[in-house]
C-alpha cells in the first residue's frame, strides 16, 4: 500500500475511534436515564473538538445526571455549570447555549425549591433568549411554555402561545400534549384538555425521550380519567 494511502487510512481509523459516539448516542442514553452509559460516552469525548450543538448536549447530560442520577452527583452539576459558562462566553447567540443554561439552573430548583427565588430570573432570562435565537426550535418554546404554566412567576397567556408553537414545530413530542392538557384544565376547557391527553397517548414520541415519553403517557392516563369525570359531572 502506498505511504499516502496508509497515512489516510490511519487518519480514518483515528477519526472513527475518536468519534465512536455521536450526539444521538448521548441523547438516547440520557433519554433512557442510563447513568453508566451516559458517563461512558462523556468520558470518551474531546469536548473542545465537538460542534457547538454537541457541546450543549454534553452540558445538558451532566446536569441531567445531577437531576436523576445516583451517588455523589453534585460534581456533575458543577461540570455542567462550568461548561455553560464557557459556552455563554464563546457562543452567546446560539439558542441551545441559553436553553442548556436555563435547564441547568432549573435542575437546581428541581432538586431544592429554596433555589427558586435565587435562580428564577436567570432561568426565565435564558429560556427567553433561547426562543429569541431559536424561534423555530420546539424545545425553546416548550421550555418557556412550561415555565409560564408550572411556576408562580409565569403568565398563562404566554404558556398557551409557546406550548402551541412547540406543538406546531414538533407534533411528535408527547410531553407537549400533556402540558397543553394542563393548560386547558387551568382555563376550564375540559374538552380541549381531554383532546390533548388522548393525543399524548396516541403519539409514539421520539427515541431520545424514552423515559419522558413513558412518564408523560402515565400522567396523561391519570389526567384523562380525572378530567373525563370532571366533565361528566358538569
Amino acid at each position: 500500500m502506498p505511504l499516502r494511502n496508509l497515512f489516510f487510512s490511519f487518519l480514518l481509523l483515528v477519526s472513527l475511534f475518536t468519534f465512536s459516539f455521536n450526539k444521538l448516542d448521548l441523547q438516547i442514553a440520557v433519554g433512557e436515564r442510563d447513568q453508566t452509559e451516559v458517563l461512558n460516552i462523556l468520558s470518551s469525548l474531546d469536548f473542545n473538538q465537538l460542534p457547538i450543538d454537541f457541546k450543549c448536549e454534553v452540558a445538558i447530560a451532566y446536569s441531567e445526571i445531577f437531576k436523576w442520577g445516583e451517588g455523589k452527583v453534585d460534581s456533575y452539576q458543577e461540570i455542567a455549570k462550568s461548561l455553560i459558562e464557557e459556552l455563554l462566553d464563546s457562543s452567546p447567540t446560539y439558542w441551545k447555549v441559553h436553553y442548556a443554561t436555563a435547564l441547568t439552573y432549573a435542575h437546581y430548583v428541581e432538586k431544592n425549591l429554596l433555589y427558586a427565588f435565587l435562580y428564577y430570573k436567570k432561568i426565565f432570562y435564558h429560556a427567553n433568549l433561547a426562543v429569541k435565537y431559536g424561534p423555530n426550535e420546539y424545545l425553546a418554546h416548550l421550555f418557556v411554555g412550561v415555565l409560564n404554566l408550572e411556576t408562580p412567576f409565569g403568565k398563562l397567556s404566554l404558556a398557551r402561545e409557546h406550548l402551541l408553537k412547540a406543538l406546531e414545530l414538533n407534533p411528535n413530542h408527547v410531553y407537549t400534549y400533556v402540558e397543553l392538557g394542563k393548560y386547558f384544565e387551568k382555563v376550564n376547557d375540559c374538552k380541549k384538555a381531554i383532546e390533548m391527553y388522548k393525543s399524548a397517548l396516541k403519539v409514539e414520541g421520539e427515541i431520545i425521550w424514552k423515559f419522558i415519553n413513558e412518564e408523560a403517557k402515565q400522567i396523561a392516563r391519570e389526567k384523562l380519567s380525572e378530567v373525563e369525570k370532571k366533565c361528566t359531572k358538569k
